[in-house]
């Protein structure tokens, strides 16, 4: 792109009268820039400032001077492109972005804006020295044609050595043996007829095996599966049978406990009644049998009188002290009935 900037700027120099006065900064910086990618570094004096008149004059003949001749849009593409450039890369390559955006900008305005018939007329422009791009010279073309025929004849020669080399080393190499058994080969493939069939029956073998292997595991997941489910439900309804267990053993313990109650009551009644009717019996209160003598009924008496007498009892509680006074009581209701 920068020997193309160079050349339309310095060849594309339009009729007009151009701006007076020295290059601005912009204006000097792009023209030494473009003269310094076209002249060599010997180039200098009169050269170079040639150069660089024909750059101001084709600078300002197409965008005035200082660029005023740019339009706003312009202006804010150039910055645009150019800004981040210049960011990154320095001021050379700022100054090479703005020169390609300048020859865009003018062989857009070209285009826009042909030049009328009278152009042709027109003066040409001044000389300038800048190095033209023009063909090679015929000696060089035919120079280079000549190199190309040897290089494609080198290379069309080397390919026709290489597969003969190819070739003959593929007629000499040794038939191709099976590293089973040590027969002859087919062409590809290091196994023989007999051999490969029989590495495809053992694969063939495996992948049944695997196959049955895969199956009998479903079958053992399916089964195991089952029983899980089948523990699972037990346990449902054990959880759901558990209320009425507990509700059944409930019954069964008020049950129990009503039939120990009516069996205590009726104990206790038996007893309640023997007990009364050994109150009612004075033999039976003083342990002696009927018939006794006189004699007997007193001992017996005096007996039962010191064994239930509330005087060996006043240090226990007051409950065994009112059975004791009780019993003593009962002995002498006995005694009298029994001396009546």
């Amino acid at each position: 792109m920068a020997p193309f900037t160079v050349m339309v700027l310095g060849a594309g120099l339009q009729v007009g009268t151009p701006d007076p006065g020295g290059p601005t900064a912009i204006e000097q910086a792009l023209i030494e820039h473009a003269c310094t990618l076209t002249l060599t570094r010997a180039a200098e004096g009169a050269e170079h400032q040639q150069c660089l008149s024909a750059q101001l004059l084709s600078l300002r003949a197409d965008f005035g001077r200082d660029l005023s001749r740019l339009s706003g849009p312009e202006r804010r593409t150039l910055d645009s492109v150019c800004s981040k450039i210049r960011e990154a890369r320095g001021r050379e390559a700022y100054l090479e972005c703005l020169g390609a955006q300048l020859v865009v900008l003018r062989n857009r305005r070209n285009r826009a804006n042909p030049a009328p018939s009278e152009a042709a007329a027109a003066p040409p422009p001044p000389d300038v020295s800048v190095p033209s791009v023009s063909p090679p010279p015929p000696a060089r073309q035919a120079s280079a044609s000549s190199s190309g025929l040897w290089i494609g004849a080198a290379l069309l020669t080397l390919m026709v050595v290489a597969g003969a080399v190819v070739l003959t080393l593929k007629a000499r190499r040794p038939p191709r043996r099976c590293r089973v058994c040590g027969e002859d080969a087919s062409a590809s493939g290091d196994l023989c007829q007999k051999c490969r069939h029989d590495a495809a029956e053992a694969v063939r073998l495996a992948a049944a095996e695997r196959a049955d292997r895969q199956r009998a595991q479903q079958e053992e997941q399916r089964r195991l599966n089952e029983r899980e489910e089948e523990q699972r439900l037990q346990k449902t309804r054990q959880e759901e049978e558990a209320p009425l267990l507990l509700q059944e053993e409930a019954r069964q313990r008020l049950k129990d406990a009503r039939q120990r109650e009516d069996e205590k009551a009726a104990s206790q009644a038996s007893l309640d009644a023997a007990a009364l009717q050994e109150m009612s019996d004075p033999y039976a209160v003083l342990g002696v049998p009927r018939g006794a003598s006189t004699e007997d009924i007193r001992a017996a008496y005096q007996q039962a009188r010191l064994k239930y007498d509330p005087d060996q009892v006043t240090h226990l509680s007051a409950e065994v002290q009112e059975h004791y006074k009780a019993k003593a009581q009962e002995v002498d209701r006995a005694h009298q009935k029994l001396s009546e």
